[in-house]
């Protein structure tokens, strides 16, 4: 199976995914390798960015995982799906196309065991999640005994997710030469002083699990040095607890920048989502993942969110770690995919 897994690895990480890049290609890929299964793909949400649903015989676990991935970035010292003592390296190959990898081969085996199952594939993760959503009203992913989400979580099972919410504040103000900033506006220098008074709320928590972190995280304004800039837009990224909502974090933000001055506009939110870690389901996956695999709460948001309003035996369990999402240099180990792999087997065929 470890050659399997670093072929069709090879494959999907080689396979360009981001939100720029057209998804046809790696979605016929995909339900290329489901139809010589005998399965019949369905595609949910919207066609560019489609959710592929293929079901194998009623009744069976759903396993689910992203297809697209962040852009690549510069500064990689190893190239695409290089391979290096048995870590393939290269966009994706983490978060999280070693857990497709392990769904498809997974796939392979229960078929020919005869085991029901169903595989989701999204592939608009990274923006929307508008695939997922679509996907989680198909009854065999609704109906599923269990959605387990094949993100990277080092064999930990997540059942806990803190609610995020995306937002940009733009300020405005008025074009001058900067000869003569008496006849302009400078809007960079109202975002400062609004940026200055949410300091409180950008300090790093020790419990960063448990309370509100604030991220400001890009920044446009400004079109030449000799210009006084006339607009100025930041984009935020909050990530909340539970107890808190949309709501009380624009709260937070209104009371420390005021009423006036200002636009804001929400880019993308989620809420906070929970499954029940008591749940046989949970138990049953902890079971196979033995002592070291731990029940845990996350700071992140995966579209676990999205499949919970239909299925509430919703949960993570991957291959890699998270910590290796997003970086330059992005791994996995390969023998990790085999591992998975065998993990969901045995769980599907526990669940009939």
């Amino acid at each position: 199976m470890k050659d399997r897994a670093e072929q069709v690895l090879t494959d999907l990480v080689l396979l360009k995914s981001t939100s720029d890049d057209p998804a046809e290609p790696i979605v016929e890929y995909v339900s290329g390798r489901l139809k010589k299964l005998g399965l019949k793909p369905r595609l949910h949400g919207d066609t560019r960015r489609p959710a592929i649903v293929a079901q194998f015989e009623a009744g069976g676990v759903a396993l689910s995982g992203h297809l697209d991935t962040v852009p690549l970035g510069d500064g990689w010292t190893r190239d695409q799906a290089e391979v290096v003592e048995g870590v393939m390296y290269g966009r994706g190959s983490c978060d999280m196309k070693g857990g497709c990898t392990a769904m498809l081969l997974a796939a392979e085996e229960l078929v020919a065991a005869n085991v029901p199952f169903t595989l989701c594939f999204t592939t608009d993760e990274e923006t929307t999640m508008v695939g997922a959503g679509a996907a989680s009203k198909d009854p065999a992913i609704a109906g599923a005994p269990a959605v387990v989400i094949t993100e990277p979580s080092d064999f930990n099972i997540v059942v806990k997710e803190k609610g995020l919410l995306q937002f940009s504040i733009k300020t405005s103000g008025k074009a001058a030469h900067a000869s003569m900033p008496e006849l302009g506006e400078n809007a960079i220098v109202k975002m400062v002083k609004l940026l200055t008074s949410l300091d409180d709320l950008q300090k790093i928590p020790d419990d960063t699990l448990n309370n509100t972190t604030m991220c400001v995280d890009k920044i446009r304004g400004g079109t030449r040095v000799n210009v006084i800039p006339g607009e100025c837009e930041v984009e935020i990224d909050v990530r909340y607890p539970p107890h808190m909502s949309t709501g009380s974090v624009l709260k937070l933000v209104r009371e420390r920048i005021g009423e006036d001055g200002y636009d804001i506009r929400i880019l993308h939110e989620l809420p906070p989502v929970e499954t029940d870690p008591s749940s046989d389901a949970v138990k049953t996956l902890k079971e196979l993942g033995g002592p070291s695999a731990g029940v845990l709460a996350v700071p992140y948001a995966t579209e676990m969110v999205m499949f919970r309003p239909t299925n509430r035996n919703v949960m993570v369990c991957g291959p890699g770690e998270s910590k290796g999402c997003h970086i330059i240099d992005e791994k996995i180990e390969v023998a990790q995919i085999v591992k998975a792999a065998e993990l969901y087997i045995e769980y599907c065929s526990r669940m009939v």
